[in-house]
């Protein structure tokens, strides 16, 4: 499916953040901000991590899609405008920004950024047991285990580094939805 909004885009931190949290508000979802209380951006204000969640509360089956550089924001921010299908019993938790100091282009603070990722996990996460993780922009030391095992969670992890667009994000979690 061409994207309609996959054209000029916010050029930095605060305008992408802005625009994922519109992107939100477009499909009647509300996006959670964490903000990094400690330490400011380089122009004094605050940082956030945002996140969204879509689909059944109660989903065994979700797909957590984490950005975390601009190429990852344009393309998760363009899904969300242009609508994505939850399937019925199935979620999906975006997150943007998951190291925003990575955005303003200052050391990140992992321990923060670990703590508010496994704060998504407990607040939209809770009863999953099978979970798809597709992070773009991020290594794979930076995604913590952080899910108990006790729980039988099934991690599958995949990365980009290469630029990525909507098209391919939705690709992606198209196929991990039919997986299920």
């Amino acid at each position: 499916m061409p994207s309609k909004s996959e054209a000029p885009f916010p050029p930095d931190y605060r305008a992408a953040r802005k625009a994922f949290i519109a992107a939100c508000t477009g499909m009647r979802a509300d996006a959670i901000s964490r903000a990094h209380m400690g330490r400011p951006g380089p122009d004094g204000k605050p940082v956030f991590i945002d996140s969204v969640a879509m689909g059944s509360r109660d989903a065994k089956t979700a797909v957590l899609l984490i950005a975390n550089d601009m190429d990852a924001s344009i393309a998760i921010t363009t899904l969300l405008q242009d609508g994505v299908l939850v399937p019925d019993g199935m979620r999906l938790v975006a997150v943007h920004a998951l190291d925003p100091f990575a955005f303003v282009n200052l050391p990140g603070d992992p321990a923060w950024s670990e703590a508010m990722l496994k704060a998504i996990a407990t607040e939209d996460l809770s009863r999953v047991t099978k979970l798809t993780i597709l992070a773009y922009g991020v290594a794979e030391d930076e995604l913590p285990a952080i899910f108990p095992t006790d729980r039988k969670v099934r991690l599958i992890r995949k990365h980009a580094n290469s630029p990525i667009n909507a098209a391919q994000i939705r690709k992606a979690v198209t196929a991990e939805f039919a997986r299920a």
